[in-house]
C-alpha cells in the first residue's frame, strides 16, 4: 500500500522534479561560468576578493530551492485538494498519520535529492578553480536557502490541506515572512550560529503538517 501511494506520487511530481532539476543545474552551471569568467579576467584580485569574502559568486543559487519546493508541493498538494481525493487517501488502511507523512516524507526527499545533485555539482565545478575554505563558506551561506527550501515546501502543504480559506490566508501570511527570514542575503560565511535556529523552524513546520491533515480530514470548518 505504502508503495502505491509513493508510485503515484511520483505520477504527479516526476516532469515538475526534471524541470526543477534541470533548472538548478543550469544554475550552477551559471556560477562556475562566472568563477571562470573572473578567474580568467583578473585571477588574483577575484580569488582575494573571494577569500576575504567580499563577494557571494553562488548567489544565482538563491531562489534554487524555493523554485524547487514550490514546483513540488504545488504539483504534488493541489490535485489532491482540488480534486478532494486526499480525503480518499486519508482513510486508507495505513492511517490518516501515515498517509499524510508518507507523502510529505515523498515530497521532502525528492527535493533533498534535486538540491543534494545541485550542491555536488557545485562543489565539483567550482573546486576546478577556487580552494576549499572558499567552498565552504559558500556552502554554509547557502544552507539557510535550502533550509528555506525545505520550509516553504512543508507551508506548501499545510495551507493546501487547510479546509478554512480564513486560516489558510493566515499560514500563507505567516509562510511569507517565515520564509523570507530563509532568503536574506547574508554576509559569507557568517551564518553557521543561526543554522540551528533555521533547522529548528524547518523541525517545527514538518510537524505542523500533521494538524492541517487532520483538520481536512474531519473537514472543520
Amino acid at each position: 500500500m505504502t508503495l502505491h501511494l509513493i508510485y503515484k506520487e511520483w505520477i504527479k511530481t516526476r516532469w515538475f522534479a526534471l524541470v526543477a532539476l534541470v533548472a538548478g543545474l543550469a544554475a550552477v552551471v551559471g556560477i562556475f561560468a562566472g568563477v571562470a569568467g573572473g578567474i580568467r579576467s583578473d585571477a588574483p584580485l577575484y580569488l582575494s576578493r573571494l577569500l576575504t569574502n567580499k563577494e557571494a559568486f553562488f548567489a544565482l543559487f538563491r531562489f534554487v530551492p524555493l523554485f524547487a519546493a514550490v514546483l513540488i508541493g504545488v504539483s504534488q498538494f493541489l490535485p489532491e485538494v482540488v480534486d478532494k481525493r486526499i480525503k480518499l487517501s486519508l482513510h486508507l488502511p495505513l492511517g490518516p498519520v501515515r498517509v499524510v507523512y508518507s507523502m510529505v516524507l515523498y515530497g521532502f526527499l525528492l527535493l533533498s535529492a534535486i538540491l543534494a545533485c545541485c550542491l555536488l555539482l557545485f562543489v565539483g565545478l567550482t573546486a576546478v578553480y577556487l580552494p576549499a575554505e572558499v567552498i565552504r563558506a559558500a556552502l554554509v551561506t547557502m544552507m539557510p536557502w535550502v533550509l528555506g527550501g525545505m520550509t516553504a515546501y512543508f507551508w506548501i502543504a499545510m495551507i493546501a490541506m487547510e479546509p478554512v480559506g480564513k486560516f489558510r490566508f493566515f499560514y500563507f501570511i505567516v509562510a511569507y515572512l517565515l520564509i523570507s527570514v530563509f532568503m536574506r542575503k547574508f554576509a559569507v560565511g557568517n551564518v553557521e550560529t543561526l543554522l540551528p535556529v533555521l533547522a529548528a523552524l524547518t523541525g517545527v513546520s514538518s510537524v505542523s503538517v500533521l494538524f492541517t491533515a487532520r483538520r481536512f480530514n474531519k473537514g472543520e470548518l
